[in-house]
């Protein structure tokens, strides 16, 4: 999982550089002025303070155009991934129940003791497994979206984690 502290270090530095970067542009194109006012500047002088001018306004401007276009990108796409995220949200729930179900009616089997029926557990544990490699799946796609809207990520951590207090009171309530 990415760091977001070293993210947000690293947003803070470009932009830091690219600042940096577009103020000696600014400083060589100041520079080049006063000189060619006060006397006139050999063809090497011309080329070497327009260039520098140049490489430092080119670099200065990619980095903070790159960074400008991250944020735009994420703001653009984060209403559409909200509503994806619901959905992948409603998937996981759904088959987090039905492992539920899957592994409640295997120990209600195996409770009862019903040795006729192993075929029917052993098709329950195929169940089972393809359920659990999709409950997998699906936390990797969890972890995912992190990136894009972490904010509701965490709401709906701190959501799931009072819902699974709530049910763990009932279920001991039982």
């Amino acid at each position: 999982m990415k760091n977001p502290s070293n993210k947000f270090y690293q947003l803070n530095m470009d932009i830091l550089i690219s600042g940096l970067l577009i103020l000696a542009s600014i400083a060589v194109g100041a520079i080049f002025a006063v000189i060619a006012a006060s006397r006139p500047l050999t063809n090497l002088e011309a080329v070497l303070l327009q260039s520098f001018g140049l490489g430092a306004g080119l670099v200065g401007s990619y980095i903070f155009g790159r960074q400008s276009t991250q944020k735009a990108a994420i703001e653009l796409v984060k209403p559409h991934a909200r509503s994806a995220f619901r959905r992948l949200w409603s998937l996981y729930q759904s088959l987090s129940r039905l492992a539920e179900v899957v592994q409640s009616e295997q120990k209600t089997r195996l409770a009862q003791g019903e040795n006729g029926k192993e075929k029917n557990n052993e098709c329950i544990a195929v169940v089972e497994a393809i359920i659990l490699e999709q409950l997998s799946t699906a936390d990797d796609a969890l972890e995912d979206w992190r990136d894009l809207i972490p904010e509701d990520i965490e709401d709906l951590e701190k959501r799931m984690n009072v819902r699974q207090l709530k049910n763990n009171r009932a279920k001991v309530d039982e």
